[in-house]
């Protein structure tokens, strides 16, 4: 009975198929045009079209380019109604979807904000799915639907429109932010670094991590006291080290407990260029905050007082050409904050909304306004845009813990490098993490498996391909799985292409006053012009590549 069963319903099912395609293309003739499967159709068919439609793979083109989409990304609904996964709606249409007071999504985009009820969302396959008639009827985007090639066709009616508003602040739009106090240490960068990651997970969700373990247990081996930067944040993160809850390693007394393990995985930091104003806006629009820097001579308490802070309107701004020795992070801004309100009137209105680390007494509880002329703000900055559960991958190989420290190259802006690693257990090889020095870097990923010297690079299989718009630390996931035997010694190649760049590899190295504990002596890592002759690092370059593995455990 159970084969016969399968039979009628594989029959059934051919039969839905053959006459429903010639009825929805009875509706796709020219002149006909509808972003959802006519509701005409019998319901009770309807839960059978969309069961079948589901089981095939539906494609999304947006303004003419096909998306590259993961499994169950787009689906239909019992009513042949489309929706897309949540998540993915932020990268492919710059409009962001939080949850807001557990019963109610906004959506933004520009100066739009849908406020949608929770149950009008999707919950399938764990993931949570918009519908697809909100994006058409809010966003100004046209919907085709053609069911013979199962794709949706989206094209925006308002391509010139930008993607954020003159004006946003996080303290607006349902972030509650801490406002840490650094006390007399010198570690505005751990707080920084970390404030803005909290954001990114808000307003659905509030974390506080441990400023504490990330400048007691990165490294580079610095006092609290002794300040630090925004790659030491970077190299922390990605190696894995952290982040850690403030609440196994509270902040201030000079003690961070062993054994502590990282709360999430940080497998993607942004870096938006120097002044690039609307990418640091486009960044805190779709991601979180931004850290960046800039130059304050007021000390470590705002009791010191500067010529270049106006108190009564909170607002800062310096130029000239001391180097920036504070980190903040900025977390809305104000195109039309007048120019007034500075001590010095700068050239123009506008200022960054940013959020310190000198308490609540500072600023307006802890806030302040920094023109966007100021000399420092908006040149070095760094966002969190993937950030993962703490099991998305079993193993990380390394042996870069201080991280991209300097660079390495031929004085060409393109070149090769490796790594080589032993599997210690039997494993899945299943992406690769390295730095991207400038933007616009492009990339090839190989893997050599068997590896025995640098004559085996010529056995190089290519894994992966593609482009990074901006500078900063990236995971790159292979295009299959790769097989290693516990014991097997095996190389991860890149071939990086960094425009501008006369050194476009990163590398880990000793450098006196800030990674002087580099240890080089933990890696076996090549780099080569042309991918043909290679050079081991180590020996005649007294460095290390920067270029990590993921892998998963094999089970059988």
């Amino acid at each position: 009975m159970k084969d016969n069963s399968k039979i009628i319903w594989i029959i059934v099912m051919a039969v839905v198929i053959i006459f429903g395609t010639k009825y929805i293309k009875s509706l796709n003739s020219p002149g006909y045009e509808k972003s959802e499967i006519p509701m005409s159709v019998a319901t009770n068919w309807n839960g059978i079209m969309a069961e079948a439609i589901n089981q095939k793979e539906i494609f999304l083109t947006v303004d003419g380019k096909a998306v590259a989409l993961s499994s169950k990304d787009v689906i239909m609904d019992e009513s042949t109604a489309l929706y897309i996964n949540a998540d993915r709606v932020k990268d492919i249409f710059s409009c962001v979807v939080h949850l807001v007071d557990k019963e109610k999504y906004y959506l933004e985009k520009g100066n739009t904000q849908v406020v949608m009820e929770k149950a009008k969302i999707l919950l399938k396959n764990g993931k949570r799915y918009i519908p697809v008639s909100v994006l058409e009827k809010n966003f100004s985007y046209e919907i085709k639907w053609d069911y013979e090639s199962n794709t949706v066709y989206m094209t925006n009616q308002k391509p010139d429109e930008k993607i954020y508003p003159f004006a946003y602040d996080y303290r607006k739009s349902g972030r509650i932010i801490r406002v840490n106090d650094q006390a007399e240490l010198g570690t505005c960068w751990a707080f920084a670094s970390l404030t803005a990651m909290e954001t990114t997970f808000m307003p659905e969700k509030v974390y506080d991590f441990s400023e504490d373990h990330m400048s007691l247990n990165n490294a580079f081996n610095l006092e609290q006291n002794e300040g630090g930067k925004y790659n030491m944040s970077m190299a922390y993160l990605a190696s894995w080290a952290g982040p850690v809850y403030e609440k196994e390693d509270p902040y201030g007394d000079g003690y961070s407990p062993e054994g502590l393990t990282s709360a999430f995985h940080v497998q993607e930091i942004q870096i938006i260029p120097s002044k690039d104003l609307d990418g640091i806006k486009k960044a805190i629009f779709l991601y979180g905050g931004v850290q960046s820097s800039l130059y304050m001579p007021m000390g470590y308490t705002y009791q010191d007082s500067s010529e270049y802070y106006n108190a009564q309107h909170c607002a800062y701004y310096y130029i000239g050409s001391d180097k920036a020795n504070h980190d903040v992070v900025i977390v809305g801004w104000d195109d039309s904050y007048s120019a007034d309100n500075f001590s010095t009137r700068p050239e123009g209105d506008g200022a960054f909304i940013c959020v310190n680390s000198w308490g609540e007494a500072f600023g307006e509880e802890g806030f302040f306004y920094v023109s966007y002329y100021d000399s420092g703000i908006g040149v070095h900055n760094m966002v969190y845009t993937r950030i993962e559960a703490n099991d998305n991958y079993d193993n990380i190989h390394q042996s870069d813990l201080c991280g991209w420290v300097g660079q390495l190259g031929y004085n060409r802006d393109y070149g090769y490098f490796a790594n080589v690693y032993t599997s210690n257990k039997d494993e899945l090889l299943e992406a690769v993490g390295f730095y991207a020095t400038t933007p616009g870097t492009s990339y090839e990923v190989y893997v050599v498996e068997n590896f025995e010297n640098d004559k085996s690079f010529v056995n190089r299989q290519k894994l992966a391909e593609g482009s990074f718009v901006n500078a900063g630390y990236y995971t790159v996931e292979l295009d299959k799985s790769v097989y290693l035997p516990q014991g097997s010694r095996y190389a991860v190649v890149v071939y990086i292409n960094s425009p501008s760049s006369q050194g476009p590899i990163a590398i880990e190295c000793v450098t006196d006053g800030f990674a002087s504990t580099a240890d080089i002596s933990d890696g076996e890592g090549y780099i080569s012009l042309y991918g043909s002759i290679w050079e081991r690092v180590e020996e005649t370059q007294n460095c290390n590549i920067c270029l990590k593995t993921y892998t998963m455990d094999y089970v059988e």
